[in-house]
């Protein structure tokens, strides 16, 4: 145990993170509950200056402003106990963050732009100078600018829930907050050279994204070439030393498992592998049951790890043999696919099929890191390749505008299966970050993280009715967006040139946008089996805007038929 660990917990909490995130309202609730003195480095500068934040920026400019603010900081940082939360760009400053880290637990609050914007009331509000007129865009942009910088905090903690869930949002980041410090702060704040990389003007560096449950934490990486620094991140995530076993599917293993063998043997790390059938018809309880008695046979520890190379099938089918085999053990995911890469292997849902549906039987079992290695996308077949980029551009429809914008300005190159990888890193590790973020705010998918089945009401319902085997799911995912923005207009949510867009960039990208001929009779049947399902009712996710959703399960039962049979006829 290191000495500061014994000291027990530090006695100041700082928080950091865009404006309008709730640093105020989350900082007051901590306060409360630690019984500490709430600190706003806003409301000091007021009473320091005698006018607000706002006036100090418009009647002097924002360098002023920001030595004001440094003061402020070092007058803050002397207050212990304390909660404080600070401005927006107080982080930008290498002083800043070396004073506030001292003796304060730096923890990050995030959500995203378009969240903020929609939860952060205008009328009779102050005035927010960096981010008056176009709150949303403005936001979107320090976000891009400020992240790397909030990335040097201690702590990082989603705030994501919608406006009408602002309490339980901000109850469950309190509870998040205090249980890290409790446990975590001493040692954190103890890291090596902590101190040293705060001050250091450079941005922090690290993973493109990360999930935090409140009970587990665990990376994702997104560049070209991670499969070659599996070793390494193996080591990072304290998993070095344990032997590993492989499951791949016949094509990934052609393609790629030479070189993740050499890795392995390389770095001389023990282990044995296992190859699968590829496609759908592999994720059963049958192929489980082969894959444990092949553990069984070799004779695998819980405290082994199981890598899952190659796309959703394996992903899901490895992860729910990590969730059950002796009760859990640890596995890494490595995926190959678009569409893994944005979507099975980051959140922890896995599971196997029945006949009767897709995914019925699984568990939340959390990977404990996702490599993924953008430069193996060159090697898949282009259907393959554009049919993952319906997660993406889910995503960007449902979260982020932005997104959306460089989708749109990049989609022939993105399409191309020799996309420059930079790009490529850059679209995925965007994306990672949005489903992480949404993810790591509902790990048990109870609330907000509903919204990431947009599009697969349908979608999930038109691959079980043709067997999985006439559309790939990212297809039927893109035809299932179509019907459920075409009932959002119908249902007066949405304004019918957010479905032009929609359809645009799906179409651009190569992606179906109807289903001709298929058995309206059979995809309705299959839409009442479905998981989402609550009572009978149907649940869709609807949109209300970009950046917008709501999940309605009053969708008129006749106007999900008249949809259904609409893309049934193309």
């Amino acid at each position: 145990m290191t000495t500061a660990a014994r000291q027990g917990p530090p006695q100041q909490i700082v928080l950091v993170g865009l404006s309008g995130v709730g640093k105020s309202t989350i900082g007051k609730a901590l306060a409360e509950r630690l019984g500490w003195p709430f600190l706003d480095t806003d409301e000091m500068v007021l009473k320091r200056e005698g006018r607000t934040a706002a006036a100090v920026i418009i009647e002097r400019g924002e360098p002023e402003f920001r030595r004001v603010e440094e003061l402020t900081v070092m007058e803050a940082a002397k207050q212990v106990p304390a909660v404080i939360a600070t401005g927006g760009g107080v982080i930008l400053s290498p002083g800043n963050r070396r004073t506030l880290g001292e003796r304060g637990f730096i923890v990050y609050l995030d959500a995203t732009p378009t969240e903020i914007a929609n939860r952060v009331p205008t009328e009779g509000q102050p005035v927010r100078p960096l981010v008056d007129g176009d709150m949303e865009r403005k936001l979107r942009d320090l976000d891009e600018d400020r992240r790397p910088y909030y990335n040097h905090a201690d702590l990082w903690v989603p705030v994501m829930g919608g406006a009408a869930q602002l309490e339980e949002t901000r109850d469950r980041a309190v509870a998040r907050i205090l249980s890290a410090w409790a446990t975590d702060a001493a040692e954190l704040m103890a890291r090596p050279r902590r101190l040293e990389r705060l001050s250091s003007a450079e941005p922090a560096r690290g993973p493109a994204a990360l999930v935090d449950t409140g009970t587990q934490r665990y990376p994702i990486w997104v560049a070209p070439g991670e499969l070659r620094r599996l070793p390494d991140r193996l080591q990072q995530i304290g998993l070095a030393g344990r032997r590993v076993f492989l499951v791949s599917d016949t094509n990934v293993m052609e393609a790629h498992g030479r070189t993740v063998a050499e890795v392995l043997d390389t770095a001389g790390i023990a282990g044995a592998s296992y190859v699968i059938p590829a496609g759908e018809a592999s994720k059963t309880q049958r192929m489980a049951a082969e894959l444990y008695r092949w553990l069984a046979a070799e004779r695998a520890e819980r405290r082994d790890v199981i890598l899952a190379l190659g796309g959703g099938v394996v992903g899901d089918l490895a992860g729910y043999v990590a969730a059950t085999y002796l009760r859990g053990m640890p596995f890494v995911q490595l995926p190959t696919s678009v569409l893994a890469m944005n979507d099975a292997a980051i959140g922890g849902k896995v599971a196997v099929d029945l006949p009767e549906g897709k995914n019925l039987v699984g568990a939340f079992h959390q990977p404990a890191a996702v490599l993924s290695d953008v430069s193996v996308l060159s090697t898949l077949p282009r259907r393959m390749h554009v049919e993952g980029f319906a997660e993406v551009i889910k995503h960007a429809f449902i979260l982020d505008p932005g997104l959306l914008d460089t989708l749109e300005a990049n989609a022939r190159s993105l399409a191309n299966a020799t996309a420059d990888p930079e790009l490529m890193a850059d679209v995925i590790g965007r994306s990672s970050r949005l489903k992480a973020l949404i993810v790591s705010s509902d790990p048990q998918e109870r609330g907000i993280r509903a919204i990431l089945n947009y599009g697969h009401t349908i979608g999930h319902a038109i691959e079980q009715s043709t067997g999985y085997s006439e559309y790939m799911h990212g297809e039927a995912v893109a035809i299932g967006m179509m019907g459920a923005a075409r009932i959002s207009v119908e249902m007066g949510l949405l304004d019918p040139t957010v479905v032009d867009r929609q359809s645009d960039l799906l179409r651009s990208f190569g992606l179906p946008l109807v289903a001709p001929g298929m058995n309206v009779r059979a995809v309705l049947e299959a839409m009442q089996r479905d998981k989402k399902v609550e009572q009978g009712q149907m649940r869709f996710v609807l949109l209300e805007g970009v950046g917008r959703t709501t999940v309605r399960a009053d969708v008129p039962s006749d106007l999900v038929s008249r949809t259904v049979q609409q893309l049934a006829r193309g």
